[in-house]
């Protein structure tokens, strides 16, 4: 029998609402019993989606909020989300853009303390829910996935220090930008005759609070690199047209 919850219980504060039916580990866990190949990443995947339940989210929904009770994770199975935090002057600072498969609210959710950050999503898609029961019991039941999350919270960490690398060690905000568009290249680009085209999520004014950046710098610098046929910007698109320029002025100065 599945294990009945009521999310608005479960998941206060955030922008999962209504009743659902969540699925015991200990019932259902084939997903965590058959390894996917040699993956261990994918087998940890399908141990969480088999843990929790799915839900389609709209774009600009909030999955949780900074300082709320943490009740669980969230794996993205499709969209991109946004992760950030904000000071006590109101000040904010995105830290992360997530994509599918990425998993959020670990710390959190492992440790029974309160969320450290917002996650919001940037695009419409589904987002599994893991309630920490849940994840506890997997944790306790099968010694590898334990393992495994040691591999996601080493992820989170390297991003981290590339964000701090990006934002306090570099000189320049040109330099914080380029780096930011190459990442974006990297992680959600799609190739194509005129370049690698990355979809455009955020407003200007999001990418300046992920470079530590005013707006207006930010407009700047994109018509800059515009004029100078580094990038291209349509309405929902940008274009990188030279990769190697956007390279060496990634580079510290």
């Amino acid at each position: 029998m599945a294990l009945s919850v009521n999310a608005t219980n479960v998941n206060r504060g955030t922008g999962l609402t209504g009743k659902v039916h969540v699925k015991s580990p200990s019932q259902n866990g084939n997903g965590c019993l058959k390894p996917e190949g040699n993956d261990p990443r994918l087998r940890t995947i399908r141990c969480l989606e088999e843990a929790g339940f799915k839900k389609t989210c709209r774009k600009g929904e909030t999955l949780f909020l900074e300082g709320a009770a943490a009740r669980g994770l969230y794996l993205i199975s499709s969209g991109r989300a946004k992760v950030s935090i904000c000071s006590a002057d109101g000040r904010k600072i995105i830290m992360r853009i997530a994509g599918r498969e990425s998993i959020l609210g670990l710390y959190a959710a492992l440790t029974g303390r309160d969320y450290e950050a917002t996650a919001e999503m940037l695009e419409a898609g589904v987002v599994v829910f893991v309630p920490r029961r849940n994840l506890l019991e997997l944790v306790a039941r099968h010694p590898w996935f334990g393992r495994s999350l040691v591999d996601v919270f080493s992820h989170h960490f390297s991003e981290l220090v590339e964000h701090a690398r990006m934002t306090m060690l570099s000189e320049s905000a040109l330099e914080r930008l380029a780096r930011l568009i190459l990442k974006w290249g990297s992680d959600f680009g799609e190739r194509s005759s005129a370049g690698v085209r990355v979809e455009i999520l955020l407003t200007q004014e999001e990418i300046a609070q992920i470079i530590g950046a005013s707006r207006e710098t930010v407009t700047r610098l994109i018509s800059s690199l515009k004029r100078k046929e580094i990038i291209g910007v349509s309405k929902d698109a940008m274009i990188i047209r030279n990769s190697d320029a956007l390279a060496l002025l990634a580079q510290p100065s």
